[in-house]
């Protein structure tokens, strides 16, 4: 497969990111798998609707098929569409857009070839202008994962998954995502599937910030300290 990069530009105009836009999601609605930044790290992303794109996704990343693989979404109310939200919008919108993969019960909406080993989803909105409208362009939730084969270091910049390029159709180059190592341990993931409680899958970049919305500010109980 021939790769195309494309530059994103801080500060990008609107008409060039509109037709940037436009191009991935060409390549998404054709089947085909994109890398593209995030608000952490770069992800590898097709549609989740697409069982055909998300097994080719697996393929890339050589990634375990028991293993699931978060959604990405444009808006709040997307949220609702495809996860059994258990918690009120105040918390939603305290926590997205933002570094946090909420998990709740997946709806009947959304692809059953996703995830099939697990009635579980979780659903991002990356606090990232391109990823936003990217979603919101596509009508449809986005299946997203870090741009790094299986239990490799995550990319802050494309060069670092440079050996996934040629299986890609479309690479979307934000330049240097960030700076530390810190930078690299990707949205903070955590189950609200139950009422009243939470669980934190993995502590990623805001786990404190988290923590202090969910427990401090909600009283919802942490059901890790029990």
């Amino acid at each position: 497969m021939k790769y195309r990069v494309f530059r994103l530009q801080e500060n990008e105009s609107e008409n060039h990111m509109s037709k940037l836009i436009e191009e991935a999601v060409k390549s998404l609605k054709l089947g085909h798998v994109i890398a593209i930044p995030t608000d952490t790290i770069y992800g590898i992303a097709a549609l989740a609707q697409s069982t055909t794109a998300v097994e080719q996704l697996y393929e890339i990343k050589e990634r375990h098929q028991e293993k699931p693989i978060a959604i990405c979404v444009s808006d709040v109310e997307d949220v609702k569409k495809w996860g059994k939200v258990t918690v009120c919008d105040e918390i939603l919108h305290d926590l997205l857009p933002g570094p946090v993969t909420l998990v709740f019960e997946r709806t009947k909406e959304l692809n059953p070839g996703l995830n099939s080993g697990t009635k579980l989803v979780g659903i991002r909105i990356p606090n990232h202008k391109f990823v936003q409208q990217l979603a919101k362009a596509c009508k449809e939730p986005i299946a997203l994962t870090s741009a790094n084969k299986s239990a490799g270091m995550s990319s802050l910049k494309i060069e670092e998954f440079k050996t996934l390029w040629p299986k890609l159709n479309l690479i979307v180059d934000g330049g240097l995502l960030g700076q530390s190592q810190a930078c690299r341990q990707g949205s903070t993931v955590i189950n609200l599937s139950v009422p009243e409680e939470f669980s934190i899958i993995r502590d990623g970049s805001a786990y404190q910030h988290t923590l202090s919305i969910l427990e401090v500010k909600y009283g919802l109980i942490n059901a890790d300290d029990r």
